[in-house]
């Protein structure tokens, strides 16, 4: 029996079977999520601001750690891409918005491009699960 258990929230299959990936898995108390982008799931729509795109990639990783069993609170760890590293004063901004004064360990680097042309950025998180 394996160890690990793959997590695909409801609406996100169809980026699971395009792009060959589980949106997190789960090993004993830890959640391992894979870098979440600034695409509203139910449209495909991509907001072409940085800080709409931090907003909509931290909505999207809230999501699947409550499908994992975790939450907010119980992210480790944030690694953020970004493909404009002056904009990450804005993108600080949003986590915080979402984290409050709980700051989770975090690496932000600037890379030349992410999956598709108009992404600005991309979150990556651990976590461990809820009591």
């Amino acid at each position: 029996m394996p160890k690990t258990k793959m997590i695909d929230p409801e609406g996100t299959e169809s980026i699971r079977d395009a792009f060959k990936f589980s949106q997190a898995v789960v090993a004993g108390d830890r959640v391992e999520v894979s870098g979440q982008v600034g695409v509203r799931v139910e449209d495909m729509h991509i907001p072409p601001e940085a800080r709409e795109q931090a907003r909509q990639a931290l909505t999207n990783l809230k999501g699947v750690l409550e499908a994992a069993g975790s939450s907010l609170p119980n992210v480790l760890h944030l690694t953020l891409y970004t493909t404009d590293i002056s904009e990450s004063r804005t993108i600080s901004e949003v986590i915080v918005e979402f984290f409050g004064d709980r700051y989770p360990a975090q690496t932000m680097v600037q890379v030349s491009s992410l999956v598709l042309p108009q992404l600005r950025l991309e979150i990556q998180a651990s976590a461990v699960l809820d009591d």
